[in-house]
């Protein structure tokens, strides 16, 4: 029973993505609303991402404010959404299922979503926007908007276990948009586009490997699509899914903030103008992300010393543990594979020129390459075996050249300063993919086959592939079938322990009595629990304070 109720609420949750889509595209004047619900399920997640943003600075997102954030839009189109009623029905009981497949028995992200993802989630819930709260949590600063997605399903119909839903939704909708393009584009375009979905397939099937990585990269990847596709057509709407699509990313991941580059390369080429509707949103948007930064860390974009403010009362200056410069410093190191140095060096030298390229060569690389491996197969495969017909004609060679230029750089950037391959992997899959784009402009002779068998054959990789996730799913659904636990069938959200108990966490008070903040207990992190909590065992001296109805944590 359990498992149809999961199926139910991702379902519904689908629907409810849907419409709100569909109001923020007649908000942004889309040309074809109605064209692509898909689509609109997309924008629908934006949208409610950003409304939880922007709610939460003055109010808690509670069950009550996250009902009015999920259904009040949808009233403004309620005509619309019942004209198109059996296609947003039908789609999303699909989708739903999908969602379900991934999340049934499966672990929320490790560790992280017990560090800070699910705290931050809580926090959302419980209060309003609480200034400093990196000074508790130094990961806080680096919350993602997707927790602000999650925050506004935790509501009396999906109940609090409704914040593990968003995530298995993005899955669903990034690959049937993707998969609309392919079947809408069945010429070079598809095959382009059958490159990205083939490495979201390989690579990002796991509902525990989600996190706040993988659904950046999703949407670098639509990105990319679309201002490929924005070559082709010069539908308005296209362009704005450029703008909108590198905006998510960015707001999921910072470090995707090569991303940009994509609607700059418009922007230039005047395909876009720089006063319009859409670019005055998205600045607006990414304001208030960085004013919710400044907030959390005291930084626009924590941990970069250059971007924060010292004077602030909640300045993460002055905590030992969320110094920004310490974490800079830490995080890069501990990218780079500090831990198993091969010498006694400390963290400024070792992330220093290429110190620390000899030990990660030992350990990571060989993920990496484990990684791109089936990618660079199928782009040298494609290459090399894909027809010289009409439909595979010569392609732009500035559209090839930019999105190698983007994939190149971002790439570099990715391995000088944070080469672990989940932070870098949406980046290193476009500049691999980047390869078939050039060969498109000058086509290699090299064993062609018939335009009818290629895709004859690429229907069939997509075909293993799919049935490849569908297996593992239910292989580990009937592998852990009478693993009995608290929420089962849900993902682990309360403790990593085998029955899933709940943290019960311990409260710490101030040497006045003053209540300031939870500890967990039993278990070593925050989960999903009393808020606000941090598995941080040197917080140290810090105060708690209150400012015109704002909770402050700093440290004198």
């Amino acid at each position: 029973m359990e498992y149809l109720i999961i199926i139910l609420l991702n379902s519904l949750s689908c629907i409810l993505l849907i419409s709100n889509g569909l109001v923020f595209k007649k908000i942004l004047k889309f040309e074809n609303i109605y064209e692509n619900i898909i689509e609109s399920g997309l924008y629908g997640i934006i949208l409610i991402s950003l409304i939880s943003l922007f709610v939460n600075f003055f109010v808690k997102i509670s069950s009550t404010v996250s009902l009015l954030i999920l259904f009040l839009p949808t009233f403004f189109i309620y005509k619309d959404i019942y004209f198109l009623r059996k296609r947003i029905f039908n789609l999303s009981i699909i989708l739903g299922i999908i969602s379900s497949l991934i999340m049934f028995l499966d672990n929320t992200n490790r560790p992280d979503a017990g560090l800070y993802h699910l705290p931050y989630i809580n926090i959302i819930n419980d209060s309003k926007i609480i200034l400093g709260s990196a000074n508790l949590e130094f990961r806080f600063g680096h919350s993602s908007i997707l927790q602000y997605l999650s925050s506004a399903f935790n509501n009396i119909i999906f109940t609090n276990k409704g914040i593990l839903i968003p995530l298995a939704n993005i899955f669903a909708f990034v690959s049937f948009y993707l998969l609309y393009l392919i079947k809408k584009n069945k010429n070079v375009l598809g095959i382009i586009f059958f490159i990205f979905i083939f490495n979201i397939f390989y690579s990002m099937n796991r509902y525990s490997g989600f996190g706040n990585d993988d659904p950046g990269h999703m949407f670098l990847y639509l990105s990319v699509c679309s201002y490929i596709l924005s070559f082709f057509d010069n539908n308005k709407d296209i362009k704005k899914n450029v703008i909108f699509f590198s905006t998510y990313a960015f707001l999921i991941k910072p470090f995707l903030i090569m991303v940009f580059l994509l609607p700059a390369f418009l922007l230039f080429s005047k395909k876009i103008k720089l006063f319009s509707k859409e670019n005055f949103f998205c600045f607006i948007i990414i304001s208030i992300w960085f004013l919710k930064n400044i907030f959390v860390s005291s930084c626009i974009l924590y941990p970069e010393p250059k971007l924060c403010f010292k004077t602030l009362s909640w300045s993460t200056f002055n905590s030992s543990v969320a110094d920004p410069q310490r974490v800079k410093k830490t995080s890069e190191a501990w990218a780079k594979d500090w831990p198993n140095k091969k010498i006694d060096i400390d963290k400024s030298e070792y992330i220093k020129k290429l110190n620390w390229v000899s030990t990660w060569k030992d350990n990571h690389f060989k993920i990496f390459i484990i990684e791109i491996l089936p990618q660079i197969i199928l782009v040298i495969s494609i290459i090399l075996f894909k027809p010289n017909s009409h439909s595979f004609h010569k392609f732009s060679n500035t559209l090839a050249l930019q999105i190698f230029f983007i994939g190149l750089i971002s790439a570099t950037l990715w391995f000088l300063k944070f080469p672990i391959y989940r932070y870098g992997q949406g980046y290193i899959i476009t500049f691999i993919n980047s390869f078939f784009l050039l060969s498109l402009y000058k086509p290699l002779k090299i064993l062609p086959l018939t335009e009818k068998l290629f895709k004859k054959i690429l229907i069939s990789i997509f075909i293993i592939i799919s049935f490849g996730i569908l297996f593992k799913n239910l292989e580990r659904i009937y592998r852990n079938y009478q693993n009995i636990y608290l929420d089962y069938p849900w993902p682990k959200m309360n403790s990593y322990t085998i029955d899933n108990k709940i943290n019960t966490n311990k409260a710490i008070y101030s040497k006045s009595g003053n209540f300031l903040y939870y500890k967990p207990y039993p278990y070593s992190l925050c989960m999903f629990s009393k808020s606000p909590c941090t598995s941080n065992a040197n917080v140290g001296e810090i105060k708690k304070k209150n400012k015109l109805g704002y909770t402050i944590y700093y440290y004198k």
